[in-house]
């Protein structure tokens, strides 16, 4: 696969999971809420995006040829760096 291709599907895949879970900005508060509560410590919502993006890339070290694992990384890198960048107070706008 293409990097743009890939790239492309990583887009449409945030759009779609965005349908069944809700936008990324507020579905990863709410996970980094859940995980600081947990680990009772605080999680900032764009860290949960890139450790879920460390979990592909710890599969991708056992199974470097599986796409779907690189569409998840991609996916998620970029949803941390729109939550990097989110304006809290404005969650409609996502």
């Amino acid at each position: 696969m293409k990097a743009d291709e890939l790239l492309q599907e990583a887009a449409e895949t945030i759009r779609e999971r965005g349908l069944k879970y809700g936008t990324p900005a507020v579905n990863h508060l709410r996970i980094s809420k859940l995980w600081s509560a947990y680990l009772e410590r605080s999680i900032e919502p764009h860290e949960v995006a890139i450790c879920m993006a460390l979990v592909k890339i710890s599969r991708i070290q056992e199974s470097y040829q599986h796409e779907d694992s690189y569409l998840d990384c991609a996916s998620y890198v970029s949803i941390a760096g729109q939550i990097a960048t989110t304006d809290w107070t404005d969650l409609d706008s996502y």
